[in-house]
């Protein structure tokens, strides 16, 4: 069964009471959320839930079973909301999935269309026109509503038509994408599993943990993560499975400019263009293994981690975790809506958290 909803976690004893939460057990991590007025769009390993916020309980599933035509894959990493309302939603090894209305489209590295009319109804792409890869991992939109989107293989870029997709030959300093930011000025900033890049549409920057990226794994307390690495951690060069300052699944911009990255177990970094400065348990946050990021509307920065929800008020870290009614405190995803609503992707289900003024 895809989503068994329905409330959950009554807070322990000394949990802040103007916090009021609710959960809702899906049976499977919820790996993204998208905000799309009313509706809240859930991925998941089995699928993808939209959820209507105002309900208690009023969803719809899609999965490639029940799409007619739609998901290639069941297990979603990423779901965007493009400047025209329409949700992308990014799987692991199914391309990039449109629902354009009642009319689903998906992309792959060799063309694109309607799934369920494959050789009729499908368009084919020449040689290096097509989607980076099928393992889609995150998506974003520039200033000019550009699309692009993060693979396995690269940094693809859409122009309506077609893709083009930028390699380490072109500047990546790895080949897997993770996360996608755009900054104030235009410029992308991207999360790999070596590190990180700046790309202002000519010039490509890399950062390591030789600039300051990430805590020294030696240093942390060692921990397995509920969830362990993506299964290509078992090919013959990427076989390294523990904590990796490199290895880069969250991006965040605050309203500075700040520039904020979660790692694979060294904690969640800030770069301010000119110094970096690592916040670990050590420093307060919830977890060392930082799988989302985002920032609300009072301008807080949010850590979803492998120990609970954390937020940073600029002075110091605070944590919510089960004992304050977080359904699970491995967090996948976050998101914050106009009333100033928190959600929270876990690995059990949603949580909500409303907090009285």
């Amino acid at each position: 069964m895809l989503a068994v909803w329905g409330a959950a976690c009554t807070p322990a004893p000394g949990a802040n009471p103007s916090a009021r939460w609710t959960s809702f057990e899906t049976g499977a991590n919820v790996k993204s959320i998208a905000l799309d007025g009313r509706y809240l769009w859930l991925g998941l390993p089995s699928g993808v839930i939209r959820y209507d916020s105002t309900t208690h309980d009023t969803h719809e599933v899609y999965t490639a079973q029940r799409t007619h035509g739609g998901l290639l894959s069941n297990g979603v990493y990423a779901i965007r909301i493009d400047p025209q309302g329409r949700p992308w939603i990014g799987t692991y090894g199914g391309g990039l999935s449109l629902l354009d209305g009642d009319r689903w489209l998906t992309y792959t590295p060799y063309g694109s269309g309607r799934v369920a009319s494959y050789g009729n109804d499908w368009t084919r792409y020449p040689p290096g026109r097509g989607l980076g890869d099928l393992w889609v991992y995150d998506v974003a939109f520039d200033r000019d509503r550009t699309m692009w989107v993060a693979t396995w293989k690269g940094l693809s870029r859409f122009d309506g038509a077609g893709f083009s997709t930028f390699t380490v030959d072109d500047g990546l300093v790895d080949k897997w994408v993770y996360a996608i930011a755009v900054d104030g000025d235009g410029s992308l900033w991207l999360g790999t599993e070596g590190g990180v890049n700046r790309f202002d549409g000519t010039r490509w920057t890399s950062y390591t943990h030789r600039d300051g990226l990430g805590a020294d794994p030696s240093h942390l307390p060692a921990r397995q993560p509920v969830e362990p690495p993506s299964p290509h951690h078992t090919s013959y060069d990427k076989a390294v499975a523990q904590a990796n300052p490199n290895y880069v699944l969250a991006i965040a911009i605050d309203r500075d400019g700040h520039k904020w990255f979660g790692t694979w177990g060294a904690g969640l970094s800030r770069f301010d263009g000119t110094r970096w400065t690592t916040y670990t348990t050590s420093e307060g946050l919830g977890g060392n293994y930082v799988h989302a990021l985002g920032v609300d509307r009072e301008g807080l920065l949010w850590a979803g981690t492998d120990g609970g929800a954390s937020w940073y008020d600029g002075r110091r870290w605070r944590t919510y975790t089960t004992r304050d009614g977080l359904l699970d405190n491995n967090v996948f995803s976050l998101a914050f809506d106009e009333h100033g609503t928190r959600w929270f992707g876990t690995w059990k289900g949603l949580s909500k958290l409303e907090i009285d003024r």
